[in-house]
């Protein structure tokens, strides 16, 4: 009897040992909770009307990956009409809540886990940072200070330095994405000009009536965007080209929120490339970008950190 089950415990545990070892997938989860303080959902409480938008946001990048995922990026109608459509339905919703993004695309977060939640965790720098401009917290500086050092205390942290934004889009796949579906990418941009245009209006108006006010422009801008999406933009927005003064006041945020967009472009690129036919292909590929130019834990040998010298040749 004894000998009988030590033989099917050895099957059983030699069977689960297989089948890990062939989910080149597998990864622990190991996320963190938000930053914990009192302007916590002060957007979503006091800005209802541009806290849906960014709800919004949230749902329109997980769509794109799953559907670019499932479709081999090759499927022009499935993007541009089918999946772009479903993204401007959801946000004409007005969603009050942020989206499960594993239920939106479970296949995209089974291939790159790690990635995720590396996109989630500067999610939630941007809505801390909303947060608490829209918040009565007096001290803003403090309170930014706190959660950034949060933020990178985490090993998912994107740099704080300024990336070659322009280098890190001359991979072989690069630009792949927005030359064959370059309505739902203009969409894309159009989120990321949402994101960063609010901050100087957000930061600048003294009252939360105010605050009302000022970002009501940006989002009749931004709606216009989704309705006629801006094909003519050959790159994505900047945070110190539309909110100047929040980019010199917190240079470190804005570098973050300017790479994690840059990281987006990559990834889309990925999903849609030919030059990378299968999804491990796709996995390996994203994760060798992440690990190498993104993470602030690369920074020492990350040869896509910005010098003078590339600034001096983007310009010319």
């Amino acid at each position: 009897m004894m000998k009988g089950a030590f033989i099917r415990t050895a099957v059983i545990l030699a069977a689960a040992m297989i089948a890990l070892a062939a989910c080149a997938q597998f990864e622990p989860r190991d996320k963190r909770f938000y930053y914990r303080a009192l302007w916590n959902f002060s957007l979503r409480e006091d800005l209802a009307e541009l806290d849906s938008e960014f709800n919004g946001v949230d749902f329109g990048h997980s769509n794109l990956y799953e559907n670019l995922l499932l479709t081999g990026g090759k499927d022009v109608p499935a993007i541009e009409d089918r999946a772009r459509k479903e993204t401007l339905a959801f946000i004409a919703t007005k969603p009050r809540l942020n989206p499960n993004e594993e239920a939106i695309a479970p296949n995209y977060m089974k291939l790159a886990w790690r990635a995720q939640n590396t996109f989630d965790e500067a999610h939630a720098l941007h809505r801390a940072t909303y947060d608490i401009m829209v918040s009565d917290e007096r001290d803003k500086d403090r309170a930014i200070k706190n959660v950034l050092a949060y933020y990178q205390e985490s090993p998912y942290a994107i740099t704080a330095k300024r990336l070659d934004h322009h280098r890190l889009d001359r991979f072989p796949y690069s630009k792949t994405f927005r030359a064959r579906f370059p309505l739902f990418n203009a969409t894309i941009w159009a989120y990321h000009y949402l994101q960063v245009a609010v901050y100087d209006p957000l930061q600048a108006a003294p009252d939360l009536a105010a605050k009302t006010r000022a970002v009501r422009p940006i989002l009749g801008t931004y709606r216009g965007y989704l309705a006629r999406p801006p094909i003519e933009w050959t790159f994505m927005p900047l945070t110190a080209e539309l909110s100047p003064a929040f980019a010199a006041r917190y240079p470190e945020v804005a570098n973050i929120f300017d790479n994690l967009h840059m990281l987006h472009d990559n990834i889309s690129d990925i999903l849609a490339s030919e030059l990378l036919p299968t999804w491990d292909a796709k996995r390996a590929e994203i994760y060798r970008v992440v690990n190498t130019y993104y993470l602030a834990s690369a920074d020492a040998t990350n040869p896509m950190i910005a010098t003078p010298t590339a600034d001096r040749e983007h310009r010319h």
